[in-house]
C-alpha cells in the first residue's frame, strides 16, 4: 500500500548505502525488495534486469497492443565525502548521493506503489538506470536491446535542484540540458636536462602554447553567436624543475547545445593540438572520455506538465537550457520525452549546490514528485 512513511524509510536506506556507477548491487537489491513488497503476488508486474545492477519493472495494465510509458530514475552516487551535519549520512566512506539520485529512486518506487494500489489501465516501464554520472548508463541500456521489443509512447524523468523552491518545477519544450564532452589532450616529447634544451622536446611548452591559443582557434571556426564552452581544469606532467617534460596531460570539458557545433569545435581542438605539437617537435593525442547528447524535450509533453502543475497547484517555470549534461538524452533521442527539475529549497534556506557534500533534499519532495509523475501518467 502507498505510504509516505514507508517512502521516507526507503529514502533513508538508499541514502545510507550509496554506490558508484555500475557498482549499484545493494541499491538494486533494495529496490527489488521494495517492489516485491508493494506489488505482492500481482501478475501485472514483471521484474527485469537488462544487465548487471539495472532494474526495470514492467506493468501490464493496458491492452497488449497499447504503447508503454517509461519513467526513469538514476541509481549511482558520487565520490564525495558527506557532510556529517546532514540529517543522515552515507555509510560508505567517501561516497554520497550528492546529486539526489536517492530521491529520484524513491520517487519512482513511490510511483510503482501508487500504480500497484490504483491499477491504472496503462502499460508502464519503471526504469532504474545505473551509471548516470558520466558512465553512460542510459546508452548502455539502449544498446542492450531491452527496449527494442516495446512500443514506447513517451519517456519521463525528474531531477531535484535547490535552484528552485519546494513547490516549483522547471522545464521547457526544447533543449534543457547541453551536450557535455570530457576530453584529455596529451603532449609527448623527449626528456633531457634543462641545461641542454636543444637536446629535448618540451611537452610542457607545447601544452602551454596549446592552452594559450586554442580559444582563439575555436573562435575562428564557430560563429560567435553560438554557445560553446571549453574549460581545461587540470594539467599534469613533468618530473622535476630541471628536467624537460616528456609528457603532459591536460584534462578538459566541452559544452554545447548543438551537435554540429560540438563536432566542429572538437575537430579544431584536435587540429590545434597536432599543429602545436609539431611546432615543438612533439606528438599529441586527444582522447574522448565521455560524451552525451543534448536533452531535447517534446513541446507537447511540456505543455502537459504545465497543465498537471496547474491542476495540482504547483508553480511551473519555463527554464532556459543549462550547460550541464544528463544521459536521459538517450531516451529523448529515441522517444518523445520530458525531463524536468523539481525544487527542493525550503523557504528561507540557503541554496545548496548539486554534487556538493551539503546537498541533502528533504523527504517532503518525494510525495510531490510521485504526485506529478502519476498525474502525467493519467494523461498518457
Amino acid at each position: 500500500m502507498f505510504s509516505e512513511e514507508r517512502l521516507k524509510d526507503l529514502r533513508k536506506i538508499l541514502h545510507e548505502n550509496p554506490e558508484l556507477s555500475f557498482s549499484e548491487h545493494k541499491t538494486a537489491s533494495i529496490i527489488k525488495d521494495f517492489v516485491s513488497e508493494v506489488v505482492g503476488k500481482s501478475k501485472l508486474f514483471i521484474l527485469h534486469e537488462p544487465f548487471e545492477t539495472s532494474v526495470v519493472v514492467e506493468y501490464k495494465g493496458g491492452d497488449p497492443d497499447d504503447p508503454h510509458v517509461i519513467f526513469r530514475a538514476d541509481m549511482d552516487a558520487l565520490p564525495v565525502k558527506e557532510n556529517s551535519l546532514n540529517h543522515y549520512v552515507s555509510g560508505n566512506e567517501g561516497i554520497m548521493h550528492a546529486c539526489g539520485h536517492d530521491i529520484h529512486m524513491t520517487v519512482l518506487c513511490g510511483l510503482v506503489a501508487k500504480v500497484a494500489e490504483d491499477t491504472p489501465s496503462k502499460n508502464i516501464l519503471f526504469v532504474f538506470q545505473p551509471g548516470e554520472e558520466g558512465a553512460g548508463g542510459a546508452k548502455k541500456m539502449m544498446e542492450s536491446g531491452f527496449f527494442d521489443k516495446y512500443n514506447v509512447k513517451s519517456a519521463f524523468a525528474l531531477h531535484v535542484t535547490d535552484d528552485l523552491e519546494f513547490g516549483e518545477v522547471g522545464s521547457n519544450g526544447d533543449v534543457l540540458f547541453a551536450i557535455p564532452k570530457e576530453i584529455d589532450v596529451v603532449f609527448k616529447g623527449n626528456s633531457g636536462h634543462a641545461a641542454y634544451p636543444e637536446k629535448g622536446n618540451d611537452a610542457l611548452a607545447a601544452a602551454s602554447s596549446f592552452l594559450a591559443n586554442v580559444e582563439h582557434k575555436i573562435r575562428k571556426v564557430i560563429n560567435p553567436t553560438e554557445i560553446f564552452l571549453m574549460h581545461f581544469g587540470k594539467i599534469s606532467g613533468g618530473t622535476a624543475r630541471n628536467i624537460i617534460a616528456d609528457e603532459v596531460k591536460i584534462e578538459g570539458t566541452l559544452r554545447s547545445f548543438d551537435r554540429n557545433i560540438m563536432s566542429l569545435a572538437s575537430e579544431e581542438i584536435k587540429n590545434t593540438a597536432e599543429n602545436t605539437a609539431k611546432n615543438f617537435g612533439c606528438r599529441s593525442e586527444v582522447t574522448v572520455l565521455g560524451e552525451y547528447l543534448e536533452v531535447r524535450n517534446d513541446p507537447d509533453l511540456f505543455n502537459m506538465l504545465k497543465k498537471v502543475c496547474d491542476d495540482i497547484d504547483i508553480k511551473c517555470i519555463e527554464k532556459k537550457a543549462g550547460l550541464v549534461g544528463e544521459d536521459f538524452c538517450y531516451f529523448t533521442d529515441r522517444y518523445s520525452g520530458l525531463l524536468f527539475w523539481i525544487g527542493t529549497r525550503m523557504p528561507g534556506q540557503e541554496e545548496k549546490q548539486l554534487h556538493s557534500e551539503t546537498f541533502f533534499p528533504l523527504d517532503e519532495v518525494v510525495p510531490e514528485g510521485v504526485k506529478i509523475l502519476f498525474s502525467l501518467l493519467t494523461l498518457q
